[in-house]
């Protein structure tokens, strides 16, 4: 069932900030998909990496933003209102968030590109990631827009694939996905921090981005790396 308007989780009006349930900016902006993993793994929470054909399309794009879950599958039936779904996911999307699509098995259409990251970035949103493909990827690239696929493909969606639902639960590259987890993405790959251990999970993080900052001035100053072990834990 799609969420209704009033109850869309939206982010600050500037179109760019990912602040949101009383965590901070600058907080969510140390996220990488590393260090998202390693408090993740802390936390029990050891699968939430998804698949790695799941990729930036462009070397060094990045994102963290929060997720809205779509739904795709397979069709042969030419619609009456093409893209109807596509677009109702688009018009869906608050500052902040990324659309995240679960592609059915053997979809081999694009599910994402120029127009639609155009209008998803108009309304705020900080990228795409689909486990399926994409297509315009010379011109995303252009854009600078961090679209994460699982492939590229010039086909169209009309008559091959449709989008059934948004804003339900997902899996989307082997992962669970609900609107409103927090996404991490980078060349590393892509990370689903779910919802209710995002704090936990910046907690770790904070500590940890700590820790490897006096561990790389050691190293850098010549300190041995089991000595640098012994004192930061971390690596």
């Amino acid at each position: 069932m799609n969420r209704t308007k009033e109850d869309d989780v939206t982010g600050p009006n500037d179109g760019a900030g990912i602040a949101r349930h009383g965590h901070a900016e600058e907080d969510l902006r140390l996220l990488s998909v590393a260090l998202a993993a390693d408090a993740l793994d802390a936390l029990g929470r050891r699968a939430q990496v998804l698949d790695r054909r799941v990729a930036p399309i462009d070397r060094g794009f990045a994102l963290v933003g929060w997720a809205r879950a779509v739904q795709v599958v397979a069709t042969r039936i030419m619609p009456e209102a093409p893209y109807a779904g596509e677009m109702a996911a688009i018009a869906a999307l608050g500052p902040g968030d990324v659309p995240v699509y679960q592609v059915e098995p053997g979809v081999d259409a694009a599910l994402f590109g120029e127009l639609f990251s155009l209008a998803a970035a108009a309304q705020g949103a900080v990228g795409a990631v689909v486990d399926g493909p994409v297509r315009d990827v010379r011109q995303l690239r252009e854009l600078g827009y961090p679209v994460f696929s699982a492939g590229i493909s010039p086909l169209d969606t009309k008559g091959r694939a449709e989008v059934i639902a948004h804003d339900v639960p997902i899996v989307c590259a082997g992962v669970s996905v609900r609107s409103g987890d927090l996404v991490v993405g980078d060349d590393d790959g892509v990370v689903i921090v779910p919802a209710d251990l995002v704090e936990p999970v910046l907690a770790e993080v904070v500590a940890k981005v700590r820790g490897e900052h006096g561990a790389k001035q050691d190293i850098l100053d010549g300190m041995a790396v089991h000595d640098v072990w012994d004192k930061w834990g971390v690596f």
